[in-house]
């Protein structure tokens, strides 16, 4: 049997889900550091056990305004494509399981659509099932890399000083 069960979170009015596996853990957010010349949906970076954790924000992509973090905010950690990662929620709702005769593929839907893996109707609500690898392109994830080694380098040359 498959395991169906789904970590389900809010950012603004839009319900999203990840699968219960590819979460890591759940926690209070926490002020950012900035990142410069980080990709767009990259919002900073936190220190987690020695651990630069880049923390990705889909206020944008669902066209809703950005805003500061808040203390009822949630960092939701996971693991994509070997790379760990954040995603800033504004709530955590529920874990729930989702049947497969209530999701649908998000490319049926919409031709095209890579930020999603499905859709799937819970109640009156319809929730998009997140899919974490594809939240930065490949030219993306070589521009953060790219952003975190500069800050990286800024820091030891500052300690160096």
């Amino acid at each position: 049997m498959a395991n169906n069960e789904y970590v389900i979170f809010e950012v603004d009015s839009c319900k999203f889900a990840l699968p219960s596996v590819a979460v890591d853990r759940v926690e209070r957010a926490v002020q950012l550091t900035p990142v410069p010349d980080a990709p767009v949906p990259v919002l900073g970076v936190v220190n987690r056990g020695g651990d630069i954790i880049p923390v990705l924000g889909l206020r944008g992509r669902i066209g809703v305004v950005e805003r500061g973090i808040i203390l009822s905010d949630r960092l939701i950690f996971s693991n994509a494509n070997g790379r760990n990662m954040a995603l800033l929620a504004d709530r955590i709702s529920d874990v729930l399981e989702i049947k497969d005769d209530v999701a649908r593929n998000a490319s049926e839907i919409w031709p095209g659509l890579s930020l999603l893996k499905s859709l799937a109707g819970l109640g009156a609500d319809v929730v998009l099932v997140q899919d974490m690898g594809a939240l930065l392109a490949p030219d993306q994830e070589r521009d953060l890399l790219a952003a975190i080694a500069a800050m990286d380098a800024g820091e030891d040359s500052a300690a160096d000083a």
